[in-house]
């Protein structure tokens, strides 16, 4: 009767710790089927997070591009301007420098005309010549 009592209390914890083993199972596989989702749904969050900042990071690079060329075009523009206000102060400058230089050599040839006028002068009445030669 022990071997029999002793078998069946062995039958009866195996069928125990096999609904119990079922049990773990199960409450094993819907944990990892939460985690699977949790998972997957971290997941498509990742995504979705990766896609919008490659779409912000796409359009702050537009902007940045766009802006970047209104600063080099209005630069170019500037310096157009700038360069074409120089040669024009260039030419007016060089224009009063010939200017101020023909003055100058007007005022030099008519100084000159009058020395040798009045060196003429000076000679003919020296050398007692005609005075009215030295008009030509």
């Amino acid at each position: 009767m022990k071997t029999k009592a002793m078998a069946l209390a062995l039958l009866l914890s195996l069928m125990g710790c096999t609904e119990s083993s079922e049990e773990t199972k199960s409450d094993v596989k819907k944990e990892m089927e939460k985690a699977g989702e949790t998972t997957s749904e971290a997941y498509e969050e990742a995504k979705e997070d990766a896609a919008d900042s490659w779409d912000d990071t796409k359009d702050a690079t537009s902007d940045a591009l766009d802006d970047g060329k209104e600063m080099a075009s209005d630069a170019y523009e500037d310096g157009k301007k700038m360069a074409s206000d120089a040669y024009e102060d260039g030419k007016d400058m060089a224009s009063d420098a010939y200017d101020a230089s023909v003055e100058k050599a007007g005022e030099w040839k008519d100084a000159a005309a009058k020395k040798a006028y009045e060196a003429c002068v000076k000679m003919k009445k020296q050398m007692g010549g005609d005075v009215s030669e030295c008009d030509d």
